[in-house]
């Protein structure tokens, strides 16, 4: 990209020379001589890598004006292979076509006394840029000396002291990236992509002044209305707007959308199994202090911050379709960021007033549990891919802050391993006071109970784990623990089994942590996950091991609560079978008496009819 705007700026300065040559040579056969130095200059500046072609070329250098028609850059590739055998081959190749160039109100005329030639505007219709990236890896150790350099100075300092253009537009852009870099190719498209170029300066000392890049005073990059279907037509990605600009260092989008293309019903009806379906809405995202040539340079994105503002993340499943297991191993966030094809290294990603809900349709239950998580604020410290920044620091950390249903306040904490091969990381929070009620709305859905009652005061929670184990303790405070046990109706409705329920409030969970005799109860979190659990499923759970134990319910307790209502069963069905026996011999002889009963009747009406 850095070389594509040399290329260009190159190009510019041919077109300019074109217009000097023009006013000079106007009154004498100027056309094949301005379209013979056009395309020599092409050739030059390209080291004949690169060739020109147009369907027409229109100069008037009385008013300063230059028109090209079906305009074309074309890589010469016999060129470029032997480059690549030299190894002197660049890591980007383009190809560009534009339906017509137009340069508007330049001084050509006072340019042949002065030197100096200033230029209104330059206009690019529909554009087609496509760029081509094949990373050599010798670009990245050989250094090219100073005389190999060429800068645009270089290329005009002959002819111009200096070229000035107030304003450089390219209008509807169709971007096309294509990354050779990587075992599988990949193909990144962009439609009605505009960049406008301000205040191109190219003397002496342009290029030392700092408040420039390549040459210019601001590059502004806008995209509007974008959207695309996902490759597997359930999603459309879209986006209002993007906006770059060099003069702020500043990437910025708007109204960033992942929205289903079905609603729940038919969605689930298309996938047939119970699959995450998303619902995605970023109103601001902004990326500040971006390495800019080493973006154009290597496609790496460095920058300081990233920053997301007011966004909604909305997750569904519905478990009454078919699980669909697959191994999820090696797929947590962390090591999925390590697979990304964009290197990349950001200091630090600010979360700002960011809602995320999960909801979940029960079969059992056929009743929909959810979960919020609102105000979600925080960051997320050496967010990276790049192995030279994980070589000198391989630790992410992330520190968040939200109110899970609105009114339960939480602050959390990870620590991902990113060079750990079976996917470390650590993780813990605080959650504060609040009234236990208050979970019911995933709780009774999902866990078919209820908390009847509960004085939540608080919980610390803290465990080292990676993509097999987790270990670590709970340490929950509360008081007037009560639960209902419940069981669903013909009807739909979820009823309390008001035997069961007394039983485990008197028998099972603790009511109070510590109890009256000061005893506290630290829950262990010990799970071991199975391959197809994905990593928030992997978190509640662990989480959820801790939680119980902290209640009573060890797993110890678990086991023997499980081994005991087994054989309280077995009891239970042997009962029911032998008062069944005793059931059906009690109906034969029953019948056995009716039918002796009805023989004798029919025994004495025969007597008496004789």
């Amino acid at each position: 990209m850095k070389k594509f705007l040399l290329w260009f700026t190159s190009i510019v300065l041919v077109l300019a020379i074109a217009l000097y040559i023009g006013s000079k040579y106007l009154q004498k056969n100027w056309k094949p001589l301005l379209e013979e130095q056009l395309k020599k200059a092409v050739i030059n500046s390209t080291d004949s890598l690169y060739k020109i072609e147009y369907k027409n070329i229109d100069v008037n250098p009385l008013n300063g004006n230059l028109k090209l028609v079906d305009f074309k850059l074309i890589p010469v590739m016999s060129i470029y292979q032997k480059l690549k055998d030299a190894k002197k081959a660049p890591d980007n190749l383009y190809e560009l076509s534009v339906d017509a160039l137009v340069i508007r109100n330049a001084n050509a005329k006072e340019a042949v006394k002065t030197k100096k030639l200033n230029i209104a505007n330059i206009i690019i219709n529909h554009p087609q840029l496509k760029i081509i990236n094949d990373r050599q890896s010798y670009n990245d150790t050989v250094k090219t000396s100073n005389k190999e350099r060429k800068n645009p100075y270089e290329l005009i300092k002959d002819i111009f002291k200096e070229l000035k253009i107030n304003t450089i537009k390219l209008q509807e852009i169709d971007f096309t990236f294509v990354n050779k870099s990587y075992k599988t190719e990949k193909k990144t498209s962009l439609k009605n992509l505009n960049i406008e170029i301000t205040d191109l300066l190219i003397d002496s000392l342009s290029s030392q002044d700092s408040s420039r890049v390549y040459y210019t005073k601001n590059v502004l990059i806008d995209i509007k209305d974008y959207k695309i279907a996902t490759p597997d037509s359930l999603y459309f990605v879209k986006m209002n707007n993007l906006s770059f600009s060099t003069l702020k260092n500043e990437l910025q989008l708007k109204d960033v959308k992942l929205e289903p293309r079905l609603d729940k019903v038919p969605f689930y009806k298309k996938v047939g199994y119970a699959k995450d379906r998303f619902d995605l809405d970023f109103k601001n995202i902004t990326i500040q202090d971006i390495d800019f040539d080493l973006f154009l340079k290597q496609q790496r994105l460095f920058a300081q911050t990233l920053s997301i503002d007011k966004a909604r993340v909305d997750v569904y499943n519905n478990n009454a379709y078919p699980k669909h297991r697959s191994d999820k191993t090696g797929k947590f966030p962390h090591q999925q960021l390590l697979k990304l094809a964009l290197d990349m290294r950001i200091a630090k990603l600010n979360l700002n007033n960011v809602a995320i809900s999960y909801s979940e349709f029960d079969a059992k239950s056929k009743k929909t549990g959810r979960i919020d998580f609102k105000n979600v604020n925080g960051t997320i410290y050496n967010v990276t891919n790049d192995s030279a920044s994980l070589s000198k620091n391989s630790v992410m950390k992330a520190n968040l802050k939200t109110q899970v249903f609105g009114v339960i306040p939480a602050d959390l904490n990870f620590k991902f391993y990113m060079l750990s091969k079976v996917g470390a990381f650590d993780f813990g929070g605080v959650i504060g006071a609040f009234n236990g009620k208050a979970v019911n709305e995933i709780v009774k859905p999902l866990g078919m109970a209820e908390i009847k009652s509960a004085n939540i005061k608080k919980m610390i929670f803290n465990a080292t784990a990676n993509q097999n184990k987790a270990n670590g303790t709970v340490k929950f405070y509360y008081d007037d623990l009560s639960v209902n046990i419940l069981t669903r109706e013909d009807n739909g409705n979820l009823k309390s089994m008001g035997f069961a329920s007394s039983l485990a409030n008197r028998f099972i969970i603790n009511t109070q942590n510590p109890s009256k005799k000061g005893v506290f109860t630290t829950g262990r979190i010990y799970y071991q996950r199975p391959t197809y659990a994905s990593f928030f499923n992997y978190l509640w759970q662990s989480l959820f091991t801790g939680i119980k134990e902290s209640v009573g319910v060890s797993r110890e307790k678990e086991e023997k609560l499980r081994n005991t209502a087994e054989r309280i069963g077995g009891i239970v069905s042997g009962t029911k079978e032998a008062f069944s026996s005793v059931k059906e011999a009690l109906k034969e002889r029953k019948e056995k008496r009716q039918l002796k009963r009805e023989e004798k009747k029919k025994q004495k009406e025969l007597e008496k009819q004789e």
